[in-house]
């Protein structure tokens, strides 16, 4: 991740910046918040540590700012004033998490471990064929080297492919193949999905292989690698002029409206999750109940999520103060777990036009 440090104390500016490059973060630093603005105009974060009490521009500044320049990087809030008002005040900013002085590097990389589990969350939650979720695998591939081309005449492949196979009459190996060549192709991209992680394969301009072999076999041998795909973790995304040729993919049976979308969204979270799951499974819970099953690490944490699933209809108040699911919540929840025992992800996604 590429991560933004703004403090004004050198010293936690320093330890927290070594620490997270040794856990192999590009890592940039801010001395206040006038700076950390400058930067966030002007490269693009995964996330920023922010504390929240600095000259010039106060985190919270910093993070107003940051949700209109940069809304895709995740804020995470760093502060001595632990209090549930503070911790209200930053969710509602859009904080995705809330750290107390001093800031130990295990908290942090627990919040950064459970920020990359929501933006899996989110590819899972969001819509299949949104042109936004479809490029981010891409580039996320490109960065991990785990993303294998494979195009045909008039199809250009993803930017950061590791590896270009070619369609071609006129075979060259090792990476260019005639349309007859499934034999050669096939072992090729089996070498690719065996040699990475959650592998991701690009193909479009298959036109040459419909013809020679129709399309109904065509079909049959991306459902093959697209099985493949799965069986490593990985994706294999179909160019958009390959539409006719994608097999069914995804969750069957689950519609989902634009309100349900934003309650999953707010369940894309690992902490909140965690907390729905409970109170599903326990029925009206106590805060005092929800605090000891130490989801986080402490109580103004605790009231910054359970504030939040409140604004977003998944829980409320009931008789004596105790925590249920409304229904809004209870359907949220199931879908949540229909997705999850599906798989993933999508093992097959169709790029934009």
């Amino acid at each position: 991740m590429k991560i933004l440090v703004a403090d004004d104390d050198p010293t936690i500016r320093s330890e927290l910046s070594e620490l997270l490059r040794e856990d192999g973060h590009e890592v940039d630093t801010a001395a206040d918040g006038r700076e950390a603005i400058q930067r966030i105009e002007t490269q693009a974060y995964d996330a920023a540590l922010l504390d929240l009490v600095m000259p010039r521009s106060t985190g919270l500044d910093v993070l107003r700012r940051a949700a209109v320049v940069s809304p895709r990087t995740a804020v995470i809030m760093i502060t001595g004033q632990g209090t549930i008002d503070t911790a209200v005040e930053a969710m509602k900013a859009g904080a995705v998490d809330f750290i107390e002085k001093p800031p130990e590097i295990e908290a942090i990389q627990r919040s950064l471990r459970a920020l990359s589990e929501e933006r899996r969350a989110w590819e899972l939650l969001a819509p299949a064929a949104a042109p936004e979720a479809v490029k981010g695998v891409l580039e996320d591939a490109a960065r991990r080297k785990a993303l294998l081309a494979f195009v045909g005449p008039g199809a250009a492949p993803p930017k950061g492919a590791g590896r270009v196979l070619r369609l071609d009459e006129d075979p060259r190996p090792p990476d260019t193949f005639a349309p007859n060549q499934l034999y050669q192709i096939n072992a090729a991209v089996e070498a690719h999905l065996a040699g990475v992680a959650n592998p991701v394969v690009f193909a479009a301009g298959l036109t040459p292989l419909e013809t020679l072999h129709g399309p109904d076999d065509v079909r049959s041998w991306i459902r093959q690698i697209a099985q493949r795909c799965e069986a490593r973790e990985g994706t294999l995304v179909l160019g958009p002029r390959e539409a006719s040729l994608a097999p069914d993919a995804g969750p069957a049976g689950l519609s989902v409206d634009e309100g349900l979308q934003g309650m999953l969204e707010s369940l894309a979270n690992p902490t909140r999750r965690a907390i729905v799951s409970y109170v599903f499974a326990s029925g009206p819970s106590a805060y005092s109940a929800i605090l000891r099953q130490n989801f986080v690490d402490s109580s103004s944490k605790l009231s910054f999520h359970l504030q939040k699933l409140q604004a977003d209809r998944l829980l409320t108040k009931g008789s004596g103060g105790a925590y249920v699911l409304t229904e809004d919540g209870r359907r949220a929840w199931r879908v949540v777990r229909a997705l999850r025992d599906e798989r993933r992800r999508p093992a097959v996604l169709l790029a934009p036009p």
